[in-house]
């Protein structure tokens, strides 16, 4: 059960609708007035949508919710009706047909292959010859020259995500798209990653498809897909403070009167911006800081079974976000 806090306005949710009208027609790494569609009982819309140059985006939301569809379509790999669609300031259709623009894009996505009879020497002297520089920096923190040698069939999962990401930023693509790219990756190379997005690579225009708080953690801006639609796209900070603000406390207690009076008093709480009571015995509030002083004020008067409590995180958010709830 979650209650809702009014005050939001429309507009504050929703910045995207309040400047996109004046704003598309700047040149963007990528927008759109219009994306929909449509595959069976599937569908999907998304209106005045704009990703900023040199800005790290995370698209976040829960699965199926249309976060792969909404990048497959702008790219052309999956068939939508688009209107304004462009890429770099090319309109999208003429920049996927041109060899010359895309090389001024990377993608990495979960769905690619290469035949089993390629080694990685081949595919990495294709990626030469196609665009003509691999920044030795990407290749380092990928440790791609340990993969040189071996066949494609022989690598594992992880060291193919590896290999696709070297492909998708070796050339300094102006714009790239990246799928979950942390998937399959140990710790270390998790780590090295965030690393070459954080710094080498923070010039670039990334948009990325978000699972983990890792991946968020790297990101500036967020693009939340949710129930066939763009819920939010922004600042991930600002996003994080109306979700779940900078407090969030966690109460247990078996005394089912006392919870009871406790989740009223917290539900007049000012600070209280989410409140939800995952069992009966059991109170979720998040709030702003203010919250803090009401929660430490409680925990000296009553005897709670179990409690804890603190500043918030990415996690929460991204928690919050996959599992679709928008009701803030």
């Amino acid at each position: 059960m979650t209650d809702d806090k009014p005050g939001l306005s429309e507009n504050a949710l929703h910045p995207e609708r309040q400047h996109a009208r004046t704003r598309i027609d700047e040149p963007y790494a990528a927008a759109a007035k219009l994306i929909q569609v449509s595959a069976g009982s599937f569908r999907f819309e998304v209106r005045d949508l704009y990703f900023e140059r040199g800005r790290h985006t995370a698209i976040i939301g829960p699965n199926g919710a249309g976060k792969s569809t909404l990048i497959e379509a702008l790219l052309g790999f999956r068939q939508a009706h688009l209107e304004g669609a462009q890429i770099l300031g090319v309109p999208a259709a003429r920049f996927l047909q041109s060899t010359r623009h895309r090389k001024r894009l990377g993608v990495q996505l979960q769905r690619v292959e290469y035949e089993d009879s390629s080694n990685v020497r081949e595919i990495l002297d294709l990626h030469l010859a196609l665009y003509g520089k691999q920044d030795p920096q990407v290749a380092q923190a990928l440790d791609i020259e340990a993969l040189r040698t071996l066949p494609y069939r022989a690598l594992s999962r992880g060291q193919k995500q590896r290999l696709d990401l070297f492909v998708a930023l070796a050339h300094h693509p102006e714009i790239a798209i990246l799928d979950e790219p942390f998937t399959g990756l140990d710790r270390a190379y998790i780590e090295r990653v965030a690393h070459l997005l954080r710094y080498e690579l923070a010039d670039l225009t990334i948009i990325m498809i978000c699972h983990s708080v890792e991946e968020l953690d790297t990101a500036s801006d967020v693009v939340w897909v949710c129930n066939g639609g763009v819920e939010y796209r922004g600042d991930k900070e600002a996003l994080k403070n109306r979700l779940v603000g900078a407090f969030h406390a966690y109460l247990q207690l078996d005394d089912r009167d006392q919870i009871n009076a406790i989740y009223q008093q917290l539900e007049r709480e000012g600070a209280t911006l989410r409140l939800s009571r995952p069992s009966s015995n059991e109170i979720s509030v998040y709030g702003t800081q203010e919250l803090d002083r009401s929660i430490r004020t409680l925990i000296g008067h009553v005897a709670f079974q179990h409690f804890e409590f603190g500043p918030t995180h990415y996690r929460d958010m991204l928690h919050l976000c996959a599992q679709g709830e928008q009701h803030v």
